[in-house]
């Protein structure tokens, strides 16, 4: 996302003299009004390990410093909102640490104004930036279970190569789907404020390539954004019940999109508004696969052929505030107080009669709510589809609500809610639960239908203590209830309320570098207890994984 700002001076005023015979009326001092400036930019790029911190020094830590690649300087001033030279702005500053806060390279950043004796108005000011680096090159030897189903990594990812702020992923994944050889490269700043992702994979059951390159709204004083997406994939496409395969059957698609955006002129650094045009090219087509042992075999998804030019206006009300274990564990995180929505209208032109002629809609939500210093509410809502005048088709609306509640010193009570709602869903996208989405208790993809409701009750524990310095530990006590019901694609055995009790452990590294720009990675182990007796139910799941929140 790439940032011009634009600095309105003001004229100063010219004093005029006057000359009456031999005397004269002195011209009056010019006043001196104009903002400040930023007169320097320090960047200020601290090591993994702090050697200075008895505990931190000894000669592994010190080797880690000596072998790690600091991020180079010119790629921290990218994400700078701000240049040398510019009117100093509070927003830009504050957007600035956020952003540097989001890479997944860093475990800290601040964006501060350094003390000067200087008061006189218009004097440059000096901005200090300091980040904290995380070993980023890292072996990749994963193993999880969840739900029953089995997945295993190795490889080498690093997501700052070279201190170039590049990501580049080399690995092998295996899973209940499919076993698949990746390579994948992103750069964030690429150029002259761009952004370049590539990703290969070669898979047991096809293969998938994607590209995106775009000059994206990097700032919220960003005036312009362009890009393209492609998406190419071969695969098999698996639905499920009870946990166990019941229908297999091949899937290729492309996927190709263009789109420009401008920055309405009436926004505000607090109300930011911005529109975009673009245009959508979807194929997907559906086949047999002669080797499925399927349990079940139904009719195939219908072959989607569609083309869509489409309209979006957004909104944005900075509110940003800082606040303190939420999803993450002893890291500072960014939350919106102000409301965040987006609107999609698109026609559409289609090789099929659900979709030909059909208005493609699309409607984001999102508000936070800071009752108290210790809570914390969160809503979302969205929904999408194709509109005509005789039916829906794949439309899907959802609701998440949030409560967070710092009950007691390093607690937390949390609780929420999600309620989901499809109609004339496509054959190969259900609403699924269990496992990885939701009820711990049970195996992955347990239930399916065109509707969900998930409730979720934790009291979570925050740890103080940084292990070895090398991670904070969490835990939390939890209980899941949830159901998908209605209409489903294969036969369901179960369709009724559901649920578990168990407790976890949460383990978040404060050295090493996340999975995904915004979030940094928490390891979760879960022990689970079906509360709900049913053929083919264990009683208890152990699941490990890693995810991006608590």
């Amino acid at each position: 996302m790439g940032h011009k700002i634009f600095c309105l001076g003001l004229l100063p005023l010219i004093g005029c003299r006057f000359v009456y015979g031999a005397d004269s009326i002195p011209s009056p001092t010019p006043i001196k009004n104009d903002p400040p400036v930023i007169e320097e930019i320090v960047v200020v790029v601290h090591p993994v390990f702090d050697e200075s911190n008895p505990k931190e020094n000894n000669m592994l830590f010190r080797l880690i410093n000596r072998l790690h690649i600091d991020t180079k300087k010119h790629v921290i001033e990218k994400d700078l909102t701000f240049k040398k030279g510019d009117v100093l702005d509070k927003h830009l500053l504050e957007e600035s640490e956020r952003r540097l806060r989001e890479r997944r390279y860093f475990a800290e950043a601040t964006v501060a104004v350094q003390d000067t004796s200087d008061t006189t108005q218009g004097a440059g000011q000096k901005i200090q930036v300091d980040v904290r680096e995380v070993w980023t090159l890292i072996p990749k030897i994963t193993y999880s279970n969840t739900g029953g189903n089995t997945h295993y990594g190795y490889g080498l990812h690093d997501s700052n190569f070279l201190g170039l702020g590049k990501t580049v992923k080399i690995e092998q994944n295996s899973s209940v789907d499919r076993t698949s050889n990746i390579i994948v490269y992103r750069d964030p700043n690429f150029g002259n404020d761009k952004q370049l992702a590539l990703a290969y994979a070669d898979n047991s059951d096809g293969k998938e390539q994607e590209l995106h390159f775009s000059s994206p709204f990097r700032s919220i004083r960003t005036p312009w954004t362009a890009g393209i997406d492609m998406l190419d994939f071969e695969r098999e496409d698996t639905l499920y019940n009870a946990g166990d395969e019941a229908w297999r059957f091949g899937h290729e698609g492309t996927n190709y999109s263009i789109f420009y955006g401008q920055r309405l002129d009436s926004s505000t650094d607090d109300r930011t508004m911005r529109w975009m045009l673009g245009w959508d090219s979807v194929k997907h087509d559906f086949f047999e696969v002669p080797v499925a042992a399927n349990s079940y075999v139904g009719e195939l998804p219908f072959n989607r052929d569609y083309n869509i030019a489409w309209f979006e206006y957004s909104y944005l009300h900075n509110r940003f505030i800082k606040t303190l274990n939420i999803q993450q564990i002893n890291r500072i995180e960014d939350f919106n107080l102000g409301s965040q929505w987006r609107a999609r209208i698109g026609k559409v032109t289609a090789n099929a009669e659900p979709l030909d002629g059909s208005t493609l809609l699309e409607l984001e939500y999102s508000k936070a709510f800071q009752f108290s210093p210790s809570q914390l509410f969160t809503g979302e809502f969205s929904t999408s589809g194709f509109y005509n005048s005789k039916q829906s088709t794949q439309a899907i609306s959802k609701m998440d609500l949030s409560y967070h509640w710092q009950n007691f010193s390093r607690g937390q009570f949390y609780a929420t809610i999600n309620e989901t709602y499809g109609k004339n869903l496509f054959v190969d996208t259900p609403l699924e639960l269990g496992g990885d989405t939701g009820l711990r208790g049970y195996p992955a993809r347990f239930m399916a239908g065109d509707r969900s409701r998930l409730l979720t009750i934790e009291q979570r524990y925050f740890g103080e203590t940084e292990w070895f310095s090398l991670f904070h530990l969490g835990a939390a006590i939890f209980y899941d209830e949830g159901k998908a019901w209605g209409n489903s694609n294969v036969p369901q055995d179960y369709q009724k309320t559901l649920r578990d009790i168990g407790i976890g452990l949460r383990i978040s590294g404060t050295r090493t570098g996340g999975r995904d720009d915004g979030a940094h990675n928490v390891g979760h182990i879960d022990f689970a207890y079906a509360l709900d007796d049913g053929p083919g139910i264990d009683k208890y799941q152990i699941s490990v994984r890693i995810k991006t929140g608590f």
